[in-house]
């Protein structure tokens, strides 16, 4: 059987919450393991509420002169997600991160969000599985909405060889 495989490489992470009353960031950043794997940490402090109508925007985007669109989906329930995941390639997306977050329980949220050493290693086989993504620069926009209010931003950069 053919197995399609990429190593994936944190290149950066800008982390900012658009809406203060809702929180900020403690920290957001990247760090070298070695040469070749990095891992990220964030930690989003939140006000003290109660929030069970979430909704995420995830946006891939290429390099190639300037970041352009590359894949999109639309933007998801998180809460309906976290109750009942049915989209293979989201649950991708959240198997790769769940198990370094606070972010595995479905909602409401009523505490700071953790995302502790999330480890590149982890990363390589898990997108190549459902997507044939070409070798380059990447963008991984996430934009989070609390009662369809615009809250909080994430961008990841990444690189694929």
């Amino acid at each position: 059987a053919l197995q399609c495989s990429a190593h994936v490489a944190f290149t950066n992470l800008k982390c900012s919450f658009t809406d203060k009353s809702y929180g900020d960031f403690k920290y957001c950043y990247i760090k070298a393991v070695n040469r070749t794997h990095k891992y990220i940490s964030s930690y989003a402090q939140m006000a003290p509420k109660s929030l069970n109508n979430i909704s995420v925007n995830i946006q891939l985007l290429r390099n190639s002169n300037g970041y352009k669109p590359f894949f999109s989906l639309n933007t998801i329930d998180a809460c309906k997600f976290l109750r009942k995941p049915s989209n293979p390639l989201l649950i991708t997306s959240y198997n790769t991160f769940k198990d370094h977050s606070n972010l595995n329980h479905t909602c409401p949220y009523d505490h700071d969000i953790i995302v502790d050493k999330l480890y590149t290693g982890d990363q390589d086989l898990a997108f190549s599985r459902y997507l044939p993504i070409p070798q380059g620069d990447y963008a991984i926009k996430i934009t989070f909405f609390i009662y369809n209010a615009k809250v909080c931003k994430v961008n990841l950069y990444v690189k694929l060889t």
